[in-house]
């Protein structure tokens, strides 16, 4: 009984471990990503959120982009600018990136450093916290 315990809580401790060490890696990639620009155009002193989508990813055209419009509706875009890519067209730039679910979001804050990761579908109200922004 106490074995199966120990096997249960070794592999839970080694399944974080590896969560952890693929986040740290992900992070790394983008922020490399980030910092070489890539055909994408990161306006000085602004908060960016790059936002890697497919066209075949429901989630990605039925739930992330319209919040992400109406998101982008609500804030000041002189201190937010949305960059949206398609993996379809541009699968090079999101392995670049670390993209390894979709949709995925990135924060890029004001000196161009990815400060927060989003795998799957980020709320409305996390990339508010992410951006640090105050709604009207």
């Amino acid at each position: 009984m106490y074995e199966r315990l120990m096997i249960v809580i070794v592999a839970a401790i080694f399944a974080y471990g590896s969560y952890l060490y693929l986040r740290k890696l992900q992070l790394r990639r983008a922020q490399n990503a980030s910092i070489k620009k890539n055909n994408i155009h990161f306006k000085a002193g602004v908060q960016h959120i790059v936002y890697f989508w497919s066209q075949g990813c429901s989630q990605c055209k039925n739930a992330q982009k319209p919040m992400l419009d109406k998101l982008m509706g609500k804030i000041d875009k002189s201190n937010v600018d949305l960059i949206a890519i398609c993996v379809d067209d541009n699968a090079e730039l999101a392995s670049l990136w670390g993209v390894r679910t979709l949709p995925t979001t990135y924060i890029i804050d004001e000196q161009s450093n990815v400060s927060h990761i989003n795998n799957g579908l980020a709320s409305e109200a996390s990339l508010i916290r992410q951006l640090k922004v105050s709604m009207p």
